[in-house]
């Protein structure tokens, strides 16, 4: 691997650094087992709940498909765990003192898997595509603060209209990963396996089985791992395989029988079997993610829950505390805010500010005119029940998540009397409302995510995108967070952030913390988490041990 030199950063990057340093957590369970040396060869079989949406960064759905697109598709820079940012296909970065302008050294002599160079211009072409909103990727709004982008030779420079307290981190993400400019201009196409979707990245797309699983072969020819890891070169294994198990027992029953040797997504209930058990291991990750929760749709489209007094009311109309305790037993805490209770930028008031106030929701709907019941208890008026559909996307659901819906829907109904309609569509189905504006609540998580933006991006440009209802007040503070250049104005913005969601809005109501499980054969080293996601990272630096 070609040495790269790293160019000392200022500014806001410098901001971005500290901000992500202090948040970060490094992941808890069972310490790796001792796998030994690295091996080279072999192969790995996986067993993930969930299938791939899409297989193109840009385009991709689900945050379980981050760890398997990390395999074929390298960023501009590195994550650490530290939450310092480090070379990657970027061999260094210069930023004006005014934190708008950052310009980046791209690697020289690295190849994409269909033999096109990589070169300024390609991640251009790239990061350009995403950031026009009219091309119908997610992740426009992590770009949303860059003006224009320039392309000379290997130098690539990034203007931006205002500080970006977070394009470093936005840049390290698998969302901005870099594929061949040749296949750019395909857009979602590049979804499908057979797209010729190319990246620089360790392992190559091979054989795919929809519903079945997906195999990976080895890049032989790869040369741009980030500088910081142990080794250069190709990866140590020869091949990878995700199989798709999306039934809990099933993967932990693979797991112990050696069908598989690693599995992600461990319920709680579980993790005590696997950590006594000497021939496997336990790997929580960081707790960096955006809690589990309830986004509430405040559009008139979804009437009544326009009213803000009927969405305070779900808010406190459940015990959340002895839920989260009833379905994870002590290993997941409740949350209080869409911020990482362990985040720096967490907003303490939050804490027994809201939820388990029964008689509080009760007076909040007498008031607003819901006092009649119908047959079954639930809420009525006008002859209309009072109804809240949720619909989670059943390739989505992990961690007992629809556990712990159905004990919401339970408390809803007893205590105050709403009647909580929990579905389970394809993604397709849910995705098709959110363009449509017609959906009425998603509960999910959006795994490791900077949080100004995420309110930006997520909240202003994909939930309230097609609606007319526009969370403002929480989109303006997220815009001040976003080019704030210090940390205490960036943190005071974010609190007004967490207060409108959370207290005034009520469009989102946080469950439970989140975090993502490994558990795999004691055989199996270098596993780890992509440290920019908190998912599971890839496999470049996995090996599996001879014998057992």
């Amino acid at each position: 691997m070609t040495k790269r030199s790293f160019a000392a950063v200022t500014g806001t990057a410098t901001l971005a650094a500290a901000l992500v340093l202090t948040g970060c957590a490094s992941g808890s369970g069972s310490p790796a087992a001792d796998a030994g040396d690295p091996v080279e060869g072999g192969t790995l079989t996986w067993a993930i709940a969930a299938e791939p949406s899409c297989f193109a960064p840009a385009f991709h759905q689900l945050l379980s498909d981050r760890a398997v697109i990390r395999n074929y598709i390298d960023s501009l820079v590195y994550q650490e765990e530290d939450g310092t940012f480090t070379p990657w296909l970027a061999t260094g970065w210069e930023v004006s003192e005014d934190g708008t302008t950052y310009t980046f050294d791209i690697a020289e002599g690295v190849t994409f898997t269909d033999g096109e160079p990589l070169t300024a211009v390609a991640v251009k072409v790239n990061l350009d595509y995403t950031r026009d909103a009219a091309n119908g990727s997610t992740y426009a709004g992590l770009l949303g603060s860059v003006s224009e982008i320039t392309a000379d030779g290997q130098s690539l420079t990034i203007q931006l209209s205002s500080p970006d307290s977070s394009l470093l981190d936005s840049l390290s993400s698998v969302a901005l990963g870099i594929v061949s400019p040749v296949g750019v201009e395909l857009g979602d196409e590049l979804c499908a396996i057979d797209s010729g979707l190319a990246g620089t990245g360790a392992f190559v797309l091979g054989d795919y089985t929809r519903g079945d699983q997906l195999t990976l072969t080895r890049n032989d020819d790869y040369t741009s791992a980030p500088e910081s890891l142990d080794h250069d070169g190709a990866a140590y294994l020869e091949e990878v395989t995700y199989k798709f198990i999306p039934e809990d027992s099933v993967r932990i029953g693979a797991l112990k029988s050696g069908q598989v040797d690693a599995i992600s997504g461990i319920p709680a209930l579980d993790v005590a079997g696997i950590e006594s058990d000497a021939s496997l291991q336990y790997l929580n990750g960081p707790r960096t993610s955006m809690p589990f929760g309830f986004t509430i749709n405040a559009d008139a489209a979804n009437a009544p829950w326009d009213e803000v007094t009927l969405r305070q009311a779900f808010r406190d109309s459940f015990d959340v505390d002895a839920i989260v305790e009833s379905v994870y037993r002590g290993e997941v805490d409740r949350a209080y805010s869409y911020v990482g209770g362990d985040s720096p930028e967490f907003d303490e008031s939050l804490v027994e500010a809201w939820g388990n106030d029964p008689e509080g929701a009760n007076e909040l709907l007498d008031a607003a005119g819901w006092t009649e019941r119908d047959s079954d208890g639930y809420r009525v008026k006008d002859g209309e029940r009072l109804t809240l559909d949720v619909t989670y996307d059943s390739d989505s659901i992990r961690d007992s998540r629809d556990t712990l819906i159905e004990a919401v829907q339970d408390q809803a109904a007893k205590n105050v009397g709403i009647e909580v309609n929990f579905t389970t569509p394809t993604w397709a189905e849910v995705s098709t409302q959110i363009a449509e504006g017609t959906w009425s609540v998603y509960p999910g998580s959006f795994g490791k995510v900077d949080y100004a933006n995420n309110v930006i991006g997520v909240w202003g440009g994909f939930f309230f995108a097609a609606t007319d209802y526009k969370p403002t007040g929480a989109i303006e503070a997220a815009t001040q967070a976003a080019n704030a250049l210090t940390q205490e104005d960036r943190v005071a913005a974010l609190n007004t952030v967490q207060q409108e969601l959370v207290m005034d809005e009520a469009i989102f109501v946080p469950v439970a913390e989140s975090t993502f499980q490994i558990a795999a054969r004691a055989s199996v080293g270098g596993l780890g988490f992509d440290y920019s996601s908190a998912n599971p990272d890839g496999n470049y630096g996995v090996w599996v041990a001879a014998t057992e």
